[in-house]
């Protein structure tokens, strides 16, 4: 679990987590000259029972407020601190503002500084707490009153930290590790060191990360959370990722760590906005607004769906258009400001990647984003199912996808409509290439590495009852003709780069000439066989690899007949027939009484 502090500048956050974990998370002189939070600090909370957490110091200080939000993006609880002889302040509200946007699930209030106040004082400060609590995630939170310095306090905060982990469950894997970094640096003798907070999966030493949103990937070394090694981390955990491949001036403080394509790199989305009830103004449509989204803040547009302002306290729909293309999934939270001013005003949560840039006010439109906001699992299922067309999908959890009606092969999952458009396109192919192998057919409908489509493929082939000669595919009641190429080929293959005519080839097939005319001419269409001449056919690959040995031992040189011949190892006159065929195809040229390869 990720523990987070909030709370106004100066009331005694980080004295807490020092008290808490005997770590000083002001580790900057500059913060120590001052007293006062700037950058984010981390500590290991160990707790009765042997539960572990990690503890995230955030800044109180309003200028601070970016620095905050990339801390809280991983908080999964949360110890707002208020300090018992002030009460609740302006970063107090807002912090809340924050955390209820971000989806923290709960947490302890802590009053602090309880030797400055009097009864009278920490317990108005508790009643204007309370209601400023009224509506939000904390509203029944549990309560503590401790004394940081002294540690008065501190033995029944842990103690009901401990039951509150004990409550709450940890966070889904769902088997796509996502780290936002928030520090980058170089260690010598290690090299490139990235520190965040894990969310989503788990990350294993060894595996193969992409530095979104660019397309640079590194190997993880090694891995470590608070300074402890581990062979791999789950999901909310403080990471610090050591990696291969890749310097540090390569990153940078908001870059996103993930697994090769499992992110989206989009310069819009479609997104539920919250407005919050004491937000200084409306958002309008087409106003300018600080996005923070994972560890990133940057600068969007905001363009409201269906409507053109909403007020204070009011939800709807917008498309955020962003500067340059940021890396994120849906369902990821975000956080909107204002720029003067400077000020919380809503966030929610992004709902679709690839979204058209017009038609705000279609109906459909936003009957369809209403469904991903509001939907039931089955309505969403059906609707993500309908979207991916022939592409499966491989849901956390296949419940709602099989009530939904979709077609299911190895945990994946197609809609009706895109298993039928699926064996239309497959039918289609192998009737224009019968002989296709599957590795070819995969790679005509689907971009690599296409190993869910390999599934829903074969599945396609039994229900068209395609007939299989090993990899070849054939339309269906193809009868022997399968047989017949397949027999072909390999009297081909075997004859290698001293085919016999094709006149005694017909007749040395056991089929007869008919049968083997009509097969070589099929392999001839598909590219297994070459036509050297009008009279003589040769294996494609033994045709390709003769060409591959010239381009190795002559490269650019000229070579003669003789010289091809002996390079080959074979006669004169098939060496004649495969130079006159790559002349036609341009691959050799003639100078003087010599070759060039092209």
């Amino acid at each position: 679990m990720i523990v987070g502090t909030a709370g106004h500048v100066d009331h005694g956050k980080t004295a807490l987590v020092k008290a808490l974990t005997g770590v000083d998370t002001d580790r900057l002189a500059e913060e120590r000259r001052r007293g006062l939070t700037i950058e984010l600090g981390f500590a290991p909370l160990v707790l009765p029972g042997g539960l572990t957490a990690s503890l995230v110091d955030v800044p109180g200080h309003a200028h601070f407020i970016p620095t905050m939000l990339s801390g809280a993006a991983g908080m999964d609880l949360v110890l707002l601190v208020v300090a018992a002889d002030e009460g609740p302040m302006p970063q107090t509200a807002e912090h809340l503002d924050i955390l209820s946007l971000l989806g923290v699930r709960g947490g302890v209030v802590v009053y602090t500084r309880t030797d400055l106040a009097s009864p009278v004082q920490l317990e108005h400060t508790r009643q204007t707490t309370r209601q400023l609590l009224e509506g939000s995630v904390l509203s029944d939170a549990p309560e503590a009153a401790v004394c940081a310095p002294t540690g008065e306090g501190i033995p029944r905060l842990r103690q009901l930290l401990a039951e509150l982990l004990l409550q709450t469950p940890p966070p889904p894997d769902t088997g796509h590790p996502v780290l936002h970094a928030d520090r980058v640096f170089s260690v010598d003798g290690s090299g490139t060191v990235v520190t965040g907070t894990l969310t989503g999966g788990t990350l294993h030493r060894g595996d193969t990360v992409q530095l979104y949103p660019g397309s640079k990937t590194a190997r993880v070394r090694s891995l470590q959370c608070h300074g402890r090694a581990a062979e791999s981390l789950p999901p909310a955990s403080r990471a610090a990722v050591n990696l291969a491949g890749i310097e540090a001036a390569q990153l940078h403080r908001g870059d996103t760590l993930a697994l090769p394509g499992t992110l989206t790199c989009t310069d819009r989305a479609d997104v539920r906005l919250r407005v919050l009830p004491d937000a200084p103004f409306p958002i309008r449509n087409n106003s300018q607004l600080h996005l923070h989204l994972g560890g990133r803040a940057l600068m969007c547009r905001c363009i409201l769906l269906g409507c053109e302002v909403l007020c204070p306290g009011e939800t709807g729909f917008a498309q955020l258009r962003f500067p340059q293309p940021v890396a994120t999934h849906p369902a990821q939270r975000y956080v909107v400001r204002f720029f003067s001013p400077l000020a919380t005003v809503g966030g929610g949560v992004l709902l679709d990647l690839d979204p058209p840039r017009r038609g705000r006010c279609d109906p459909v439109r936003l009957e369809r984003l209403r469904i991903l906001a509001d939907g039931t699992p089955e309505e969403r299922a059906t609707l993500h199912l309908n979207a991916s067309g022939m592409h499966p999908v491989r849901p956390t959890d296949p419940a709602p996808y099989r009530a939904a009606g979709g077609i299911e092969v190895g945990g994946a999952f197609l809609s009706p409509q895109g298993m039928e458009e699926l064996c239309r396109q497959v039918l289609l192919q192998v009737q224009a290439r019968p002989g296709i192998t599957r590795r070819a057919l995969l790679g005509l409908l689907f971009p690599p590495p296409a190993r869910r489509e390999a599934a829903f493929l074969d599945a396609a082939a039994d229900q068209l009852n395609l007939v299989r000669e090993g990899e070849a595919l054939f339309p269906p009641g193809s009868g022997t003709a399968p047989r017949q190429d397949a027999a072909v080929e390999a009297f081909y293959r075997q004859a290698g780069l001293t085919p016999p005519s094709n006149a005694e080839a017909e007749c040395e097939f056991s089929g007869g000439p008919a049968a083997f005319r009509q097969a070589a001419d099929r392999l001839v269409r598909q590219g297994v066989l070459t036509q050297l001449s009008r009279s003589y056919r040769i294996h494609t690959p033994a045709c390709r690899q003769a060409l591959e040995l010239l381009r190795t031992r002559f490269g650019s040189q000229p070579f003669t007949l003789a010289q091809a011949r002996d390079a080959l190892g074979i006669s004169r006159k098939y060496t004649l027939l495969l130079l006159e065929y790559w002349d036609r195809q341009r691959l050799t040229r003639h100078i003087g009484d010599a070759r060039t390869l092209s």
